[in-house]
């Protein structure tokens, strides 16, 4: 059985990896145009990736589907402060003043608190509808997909000077 479910989580990684390194390599962008390309494939994509990796019932389904776009349309902003941040940084990474750099590690940290206190905003809802199982996958596909993008984004981020 563990073997069934590895075999279904691949897809999901391999699927987070294309979507989060493609837009990139498409052509030269400017930072900030790279990262709302990649935005937006990303949208689009973890709807499908969630869909198929979220076995749910009719009934799971119709309660789940509208918090899923609640869930997302809160998390859109707290992503589109992050890629302005990674944007500010690829703009002044080679003379980064010491209280830029403070500023930017300070709304840094604060975005990923933001992210935390929404996912436990929504295991709270969404557990609600959806048994802790379902639950669980659930943010664990969020939380890998997050990660994919993330790992990429500090491939491509160099060390302040």
């Amino acid at each position: 059985m563990s073997r069934l479910r590895h075999r279904r989580a691949v897809p999901v990684l391999v699927a987070a990896a294309a979507l989060a390194l493609g837009p990139r390599a498409a052509s030269p962008q400017t930072v900030k145009e790279s990262l709302e390309i990649s935005r937006q494939a990303t949208e689009a994509q973890r709807r499908i990736i969630v869909s198929g990796s979220l076995p749910l019932t009719e009934e799971q389904a119709k309660a789940f589907w509208p918090l899923y776009d609640d869930y997302e349309k809160e998390r859109r902003p707290i992503d589109d402060r992050a890629n302005q941040l990674v944007a500010d940084y690829a703009a002044s990474y080679n003379n980064i003043s010491d209280s830029l750099a403070k500023a930017i590690l300070e709304q840094g940290v604060k975005n990923d608190e933001e992210r935390i206190a929404l996912r436990r905003s929504y295991i709270v809802r969404m557990g609600k509808v959806l048994p802790p199982r379902l639950l669980v996958r659930f943010f664990q596909i969020q939380i890998k997909m997050d990660a994919v993008i993330r790992a990429d984004l500090a491939r491509q981020i160099p060390f302040v000077q």
